[in-house]
């Protein structure tokens, strides 16, 4: 029985060519955009998960009171974990571990820069990631060690096999000795941050120049924990509420756990209240896969009942000969499933040839997973589904044809029939519309925020890290720049401004209410910040050689700041910082050192260099090449052991917002796919139309009627349909983007013209799809058409 409905469907396929490469098609792509959003869930999903114990493991955050803001951060004290362990019995592992940094690494005449962390011994029984080569037990746990990925080993010392292996550290104060004790298999996607080695937090803990490491009122680095078996993860949490402030009475700080596995997705607060986070993006991609493969499944099912009247002598002789409505039911789902399995094969092929683009769009690294038996189990699943649910309506429309009906000719479409049909096009492009003023705002918000004054002039500028020779060098560097005529100007600081980098509580001034704190952001600093980072003073004056020591105790605000400390008492000019008083002696322009999704922070500048190791250098516009090779050539004479690295300042704040960026893309390159699939059910059915409406055309042009007459019979079947598809996709897309929009503190305003723009968009595409085929038919010979059949 199977093997006849298959040589029907065939037979059938070979019948109606241009429905089934219509079908074909529009399925295929409904199918690879389906299994490209599915590969980059699953990616999404994996992060942070599949190690052993992983849900014993909690991230220890913080939630700082200002006022009324509250401020999520994972900066823990860098005495929390092990205080932890010894205290809390439902604690069996704790470890601190660092931000990541990257160092140079010498093995020989091999240099290297690797980009890791510092961690507690407990670390890797906490993580627990996958040895490949040495002993978990003894890793971490002496200052001489250090833990590389496969990959950081093949690139010190060609193999993965470095146990006991010794490799050098240099950096700007000196050079320390490590050895090998243990070798990570490749992680993958599975972290959310990668990683190349780590070092025992010992290390960074025993620096003189980290004493602030072991005090309750400071933090930096993070620290997670392992619970016992058995223990609940939330009382937990609420019974370490107060851990800090039992040691520090002035704390502003309530501590609480959190899963780990779960911060990548989810770990995201507003005001100590939890968000959706990135979760929030999973879901929308999710739902648009879903939309696309229903919009080819639409296709499918128009197109099907479109045809219904040449299938109906068919389904007529088949009941006369016995076949029950059951029987033609499986035979209609064949088929579809059928041409369901022909477009997931082309489905694949299509993925693994757009795979590697997909991988740069998202930033991913993910293979189709053609030898896990999951994987063609979830296929043949969603296969299944889109065959059903793609026959379904055709299947039981089909089968319900009345056989009298079928001998006296009387098979037409009927006005519920072809309702449904309107209304399954009418959601079609409601999608589509929906998808293309979405992607038109997120569009104008990623623009916005990348065009927009930040204030600080980011073009032009290049930032070069301190690092060996070139930090203790750092007068003689800038010296020799700044008599190349093609380079401006030259400073140093310790912040990129590229996100929070220091902070402070800590700042009192006269009139401040007692009940009042705000988080300040610390930037340190030499002379010639403000004109090199092109900062616009709007009150006062900038640090100056000539005041001396006047300058190193004065301190220069952002707008926000000085408008925080002269809320009460407009006449203070002086602030006293963690128990130092400087004078206010400059006002600077509000400028952005986070995204445009974060409200603007207060900030203050304090002349300073002794730790700033970043080197920015302001370049005149054109011969950018040469000047760089200039640069370069500075460097290496002065750090000679150091390989030359840069980054351009607007390279570094388009990074800000690369998810933003990920997410317009991928949001544009489907918004077109739904178009495009949505165009070529249109173009079946305008095909259809014109077909019914054959003899009705050609007594049209023997009557006279022009070409534009003829053109508006077929148009005006579908043009009515995607105008209303436009008003409601519209509104539903202003209902979600307004929520999307919420979740930038500076936003664009939800334009007038976003409307008509998309409308013009989709119903040009649509009049020119409809067009095409109706010009087909009006082309032909009227004789033809009249004929009797």
């Amino acid at each position: 029985m199977l093997t006849n409905y298959l040589k029907i469907a065939l037979r059938g396929f070979a019948k109606h060519k241009l429905t089934f490469l219509i079908n074909t098609l529009g399925l295929s792509l409904g199918l690879w955009a389906a299994v490209l959003i599915g590969l980059w869930i699953k990616s999404e999903f994996e992060v942070g998960k599949g190690l052993a114990q992983s849900d014993q493991v909690y991230r220890v955050m913080e939630h700082q009171s200002y006022g009324a803001q509250i401020f999520t951060t994972t900066s823990t004290p860098g005495i929390l974990a092990e205080t932890m362990k010894e205290s809390l019995s439902e604690v069996e592992k704790a470890a601190t571990y660092s931000w990541n940094e990257e160092h140079l690494f010498v093995n020989g005449e091999k240099r290297v820069k690797l980009n890791g962390f510092f961690a507690g011994a407990d670390y890797l029984h906490i993580m627990q990631y996958p040895f490949l080569h040495g002993n978990k037990e003894l890793a971490l746990t002496d200052k001489s060690h250090i833990v590389l990925t496969e990959e950081a080993a093949v690139k010190l010392f060609g193999t993965t096999d470095a146990i006991g292996e010794s490799v050098q550290l240099i950096s700007n104060e000196e050079e320390e000795l490590y050895v090998v004790q243990g070798v990570l298999k490749s992680l993958g996607s599975t972290v959310s941050s990668a990683f190349e080695y780590i070092l025992p937090y010992q290390v960074m803990f025993d620096k003189p120049y980290n004493q602030w490491l072991k005090y309750w009122g400071n933090n930096g680095p993070s620290t997670i924990v392992k619970l016992r078996a058995g223990t609940d993860g939330e009382k937990f949490s609420e019974s370490i509420k107060d851990f800090i402030l039992e040691r520090n009475e002035n704390s502003n700080v309530k501590l609480f756990a959190y899963p780990q596995s779960e911060l990548y997705l989810h770990g995201s607060w507003k005001d100590g209240k939890l968000q959706e986070g990135r979760i929030k993006t999973v879901k929308l991609f999710a739902m648009i896969g879903f939309f696309i493969l229903l919009i080819a499944c639409i296709n499918f099912m128009n197109l099907s009942t479109a045809k219904s009247q040449k299938r109906a002598k068919e389904v007529g002789v088949r009941k006369v000969s016995g076949a029950d409505k059951s029987s033609l039911v499986y035979q209609f789902l064949s088929e579809s499933v059928l041409i369901t399995v022909f477009s997931g094969i082309l489905a694949l092929l299509l993925v693994q040839i757009t795979l590697p683009v997909f991988n740069t769009l998202t930033g991913k690294q993910m293979v189709l997973p053609l030898g896990e038996g999951m994987f063609w189990a979830q296929f043949g699943a969603v296969i299944l589904f889109t065959g059903l649910v793609s026959g379904s309506y055709p299947a039981f429309y089909l089968s319900a044809t009345k056989v009298v009906s079928v001998f006296k000719n009387h098979i037409q479409g009927s006005k519920r029939v072809v309702l449904a049909r309107k209304g399954l096009v009418l959601f079609q492009f409601i999608l589509a519309t929906a998808l293309i003023v979405s992607t038109v705002v997120v569009f104008q918000q990623i623009n916005y925020a990348l065009k927009q004054n930040i204030g600080y002039e980011k073009d032009q500028l290049i930032m070069v890290p301190l690092e060996g020779e070139l930090f203790g060098k750092y007068e003689i560097f800038k010296t020799q720049l700044e008599n190349n005529p093609n380079i401006e100007s030259v400073t140093r600081t310790t912040h990129n401004l590229l996100g929070r980098n220091s902070n402070t509580g800590g700042v009192e001034w006269e009139g401040k209410d007692p009940e009042f704190n705000a988080l300040f952001e610390r930037i340190l600093v030499d002379y010639d910040y403000l004109s090199t980072m092109g900062m616009k003073l709007i009150d006062g004056e900038d640090f100056s050689r000539d005041k001396g020591s006047d300058s190193t105790q004065s301190v220069i605000l952002n707008q926000r700041a000085f408008e925080i400390i002269t809320q009460t008492n407009p006449e203070v000019r002086t602030v006293i910082i963690n128990g130092e008083t400087r004078q206010v002696t400059g006002v600077v322009e509000d400028f952005h050192f986070q995204s445009f999704h974060q409200v603007m922070e207060p900030a203050f500048i304090i002349l300073d260099p002794s730790y700033a190791s970043n080197a920015f250098i302001r370049v005149k516009a054109g011969e950018m090449e040469k000047t760089l090779g200039a640069i370069q050539a500075v460097a290496e004479e002065l750090n000679p052991v150091f390989p030359f690295t840069y980054q351009f300042m607007d390279d570094n704040y388009a990074r800000l917002y690369q998810d933003d960026v990920r997410l317009r893309d991928l949001a544009q390159y489907f918004s077109i796919l739904t178009i495009l699939i949505s165009c070529l059910g249109l173009l079946g059915l305008s095909a259809h139309v014109a077909e019914q409406k054959t003899k009705e055309i050609g007594i049209r042009k023997v009557l006279g009627a022009s070409t534009f007459n003829i053109l508006q019979v077929i148009n005006r079947e579908f043009i009515l349909v995607v105008m209303v598809s436009i008003l409601i996709g519209s509104g539903l897309a202003y209902w979600f983007m307004s929520d999307w929009l919420e979740g930038y503190a500076y936003r664009i305003d939800f334009e007038w013209w976003f409307i008509p723009l998309a409308a013009v968009l989709i119903l040009g595409i649509a009049l020119i799809t409809v067009t095409l085929q109706s010009i087909k038919a009006v082309r032909s010979n009227p004789v033809q058409a009249i004929k009797t059949e």
